[in-house]
């Protein structure tokens, strides 16, 4: 019995020292796996990924390659291309370039209008072919575009840092320009793209181009475009810049009729990322800002508005007259504003016609509106010097370039019109705001009517119905 009583605290103890040795072993085991794989991240074996990838960062910023052995990959087979979604590779989150633009003002660099996420974005770098055969990999810096609404997705602008590479802005321009994931250097660029001048030319002081946000929904109040496109016309418009994410038929072929004219650039808008859902409607503000430095060469003045918007001035008859008045009006020895913004007022398509309208046309029709306007940067659109900004908002401008200033417009002096269907919130409760009547746009009806008729009988000619 002694030696039974002995022999159980043994076998007890051997238990205990066994599972202590397991105990050892595990860690042990565990420690040499961790061991090993921070070795292998600290020196990365030859012809690895992580070995390319830093051997490649050496000396990135402003690196040059002129072809032979060792020289980077070549842009992709196609033609530099313009206005077109193109993806960038590699990357772990969607990464989309549409266009290219050179920036002398606040920074030496290619600004490259893009989408992507909008907070911990892919680091990337951009590869810049020049006319003379040399290829220049460049710093980016990703920014993302300030009016996202939180979304996991924004319109961002790529900045292709110029400095320390020895090529002046204004060399690039007609260049090519790839932007490339940081995490894959030398893996061959998916997307190529022009590189447009923004030098603003001479004799455009007087000129007037408008933006509008990317068409969808099929758009296709066409009997209105034209109403629309004509009072613009009358007031001073002698450019639109249009994008396309779907219309109808007939909206298509109108468009069409106005492009011929010269008086419409309407570009694709395909962007495969999720509307309203992962970005903000269909990416409107990667068109905005693209249309700003689209239009820097040749727009002395850019009206940002949408389609069921007009600004009326209430004394000239157009908005370059009105905007020459009105930096006038400022003391020559300092700067007048470069953007001026315009307070808005709901004219509600569901209240009843004017009695007075003086042609069948709904600016003539649709006088009665909010008698209050909205504030200042509350739905307000704006007019402002292209060369005087750096990134626009849907209703007002982000950022100015340095010594610019924005100031907002009297309702006295002009207001922005705002044809809507239907209310903001649903129902029909907007319509009981308190309201009054509004003649301004009389002052253009009978020109007005001559204009829309004579181009419904050409459209009607050429148009499907």
């Amino acid at each position: 019995m002694r030696w039974r009583a002995r022999a159980a605290p043994s076998r007890a103890k051997e238990r205990a020292n066994i599972s202590f040795f397991i105990f050892i072993m595990f860690f042990a085991v565990f420690g040499v796996i961790v061991l090993t794989e921070l070795l292998l991240l600290e020196r990365p074996t030859p012809g690895s990924t992580r070995s390319r990838y830093s051997d490649d960062l050496q000396g990135w910023e402003g690196r040059t390659e002129t072809g032979g052995e060792g020289a980077e990959p070549p842009p992709p087979a196609h033609a530099p291309l313009d206005a077109v979604w193109q993806p960038v590779a590699g990357t772990r989150f969607r990464f989309y370039v549409y266009s290219a633009y050179v920036e002398r003002r606040t920074v030496a660099a290619v600004r490259v209008i893009a989408a992507t996420k909008t907070r911990g974005a892919d680091p990337v770098v951009c590869r810049l072919w020049l006319a003379d055969n040399r290829t220049i990999t460049l710093k980016a810096r990703v920014k993302p575009i300030r009016e996202n609404w939180n979304l996991k997705y924004s319109a961002t602008y790529v900045l292709c840092l110029l400095r320390d590479s020895g090529v002046k802005p204004q060399d690039t321009v007609g260049a090519s320009i790839s932007i490339v994931a940081s995490t894959a250097p030398n893996r061959p660029p998916t997307n190529l793209l022009t590189i447009r001048d923004t030098e603003p030319k001479s004799g455009i002081e007087e000129t007037l181009h408008v933006c509008v946000k990317p068409f969808h929904f099929s758009y296709s109040r066409d009997e209105w475009l034209i109403e629309w496109f004509e009072l613009n016309r009358l007031l001073g418009a002698s450019h639109f810049y249009m994008y396309n994410e779907s219309l109808s038929v007939q909206v298509a072929c109108l468009l069409e009729h106005y492009r011929k004219q010269g008086l419409v650039t309407l570009l694709s808008w395909k962007l495969p990322i999720v509307t309203k859902v992962e970005i903000r409607t269909e990416g409107q503000f990667a068109a905005f800002n693209d249309c700003l430095y689209r239009s820097m060469a040749t727009a002395g003045w850019l009206v940002v508005i949408d389609v069921d918007e007009v600004i009326l001035p209430r004394r000239e008859r157009t908005l370059t007259a009105l905007l020459t008045s009105l930096r006038a009006s400022y003391n020559p020895q300092t700067k007048a504003p470069s953007a001026f913004l315009f307070r808005n007022a709901f004219f509600y398509l569901r209240w009843e016609d004017d009695p007075e309208a003086p042609a069948p046309l709904v600016t003539s029709r649709k006088t009665r509106r909010w008698a209050a306007p909205h504030a200042l940067k509350n739905r307000s659109k704006y007019a402002l010097r292209p060369r005087d900004a750096v990134e626009l908002g849907n209703h007002f401008v982000w950022e100015l370039a340095p010594g610019a200033t924005s100031i907002g417009v009297p309702t006295d002096r002009a207001l922005l019109h705002h044809y809507r269907i239907a209310c903001e919130y649903g129902g029909m409760q907007c319509l009981t705001v308190p309201s009054t009547v509004d003649r301004t746009a009389h002052r253009w009806a009978d020109e007005l009517m001559l204009r829309v008729a004579a181009e419904k009988e050409q459209v009607a000619r050429i148009c499907p119905t």
